[in-house]
């Protein structure tokens, strides 16, 4: 089963290949084609599956915690989808608005 943050939801439909580092998108791309294929998933509100090779996570802690808290609290204010209205500030968005 996976584990993600409530704003990964996003994040996941959205990923094309760019990330932090060869092992940050060899990870994302795993767990982007197993959420796609319909693994069961439970939603975190600490470190996920994603976050284990993120360069931000320090200690099990984001670096940006206030901010991605946020991001889980407006994924779950207004669903899945509508990107403009939870990540605009988040350094990957001008990549996923265009998908």
């Amino acid at each position: 089963m996976l584990r993600l943050r409530a704003h990964h939801l996003n994040c996941l439909p959205r990923f094309g290949g760019s990330g932090y580092s060869k092992e940050f998108c060899r990870n994302m791309k795993s767990i982007k084609e197993r959420f796609m294929g319909g693994e069961d998933y439970e939603i975190v509100s600490e470190a996920d599956d994603i976050c284990a090779f993120c360069p931000n996570l320090i200690n099990g802690v984001c670096r940006d915690q206030e901010k991605v808290c946020r991001f889980d609290r407006l994924t779950a204010e207004f669903g899945i989808g509508d990107i403009s209205k939870i990540c605009a500030d988040c350094q990957w968005y001008p990549i996923c608005r265009k998908k």
